[in-house]
């Protein structure tokens, strides 16, 4: 579940007041306060905070430790919930970037990064992760890759990273029918049927991913 009344704990730990903290991230204060009480918010947004605060987006989600200076000794379902969250990433299309042990709460943070493409588990692998689960995991026709990784993971995590991918796609939509506008304009190409059609095929996908890149309560 996401926390976004930490915000409030960055502004006084940043010594920046709420409405300065607005400003900077181009809303207005009373945008941000709705924000925080609806407890919701687009991914990139959540990301443009996150790096206004210089944290981690997980820090909405999890506490931090920045102790990582110790060997330390884990159980074993610690250590196969970390096999299965990396596995379930992965086929979400996210590489662990970043490993780090909470001594507070005895767990790992774990931080991803987008991959350049997603992964498919091969019959190998799917039987590593049947032995995990403790249940016989097959690919069919009825499912793919993203079926076994709600398996692996909980659901706010297939919420946030379903949120964090559909972001993307959502950009690379936008960028291009970017593209296609200004090699219209730049070229005085007359906007046919067929031009219109594509603009607004792309029109509907930036809506669908715009509808789909929300996290938080009202998700």
């Amino acid at each position: 579940m996401v926390y976004l009344f930490k915000i409030r704990e960055l502004c006084e730990k940043k010594g920046v007041s709420m409405k300065q903290a607005a400003s900077d991230l181009g809303m207005t204060e009373q945008s941000l306060h709705k924000l925080i009480k609806a407890n919701s918010t687009k991914i990139d947004t959540l990301l443009t905070i996150a790096d206004y605060f210089k944290v981690e987006p997980a820090y909405f989600f999890d506490s931090h430790s920045g102790d990582t200076n110790q060997y330390v000794r884990i159980k074993k379902e610690e250590f196969s919930g970390l096999i299965k969250k990396v596995l379930a990433y992965s086929i979400h299309g996210f590489g662990l970037i970043k490993l780090e042990w909470n001594n507070n709460e005895q767990k790992f943070n774990t931080y991803f990064d987008i991959l350049d493409k997603q992964y498919v588990p091969t019959g190998e692998d799917l039987e590593y992760i049947s032995a995990i689960l403790e249940r016989k995991i097959e690919l069919t026709n009825n499912t793919n890759p993203k079926d076994i990784s709600k398996l692996l993971m909980t659901k706010d995590e297939f919420n946030f990273t379903s949120a964090y991918y559909y972001s993307i796609k959502k950009g690379q939509a936008q960028e291009e029918l970017q593209k296609l506008s200004s090699f219209i304009d730049k070229h005085n190409i007359p906007v046919t049927e067929s031009i219109k059609r594509d603009i607004r095929e792309l029109n509907d996908k930036i809506k669908h991913y715009e509808s789909k890149s929300i996290i938080g309560t009202n998700k």
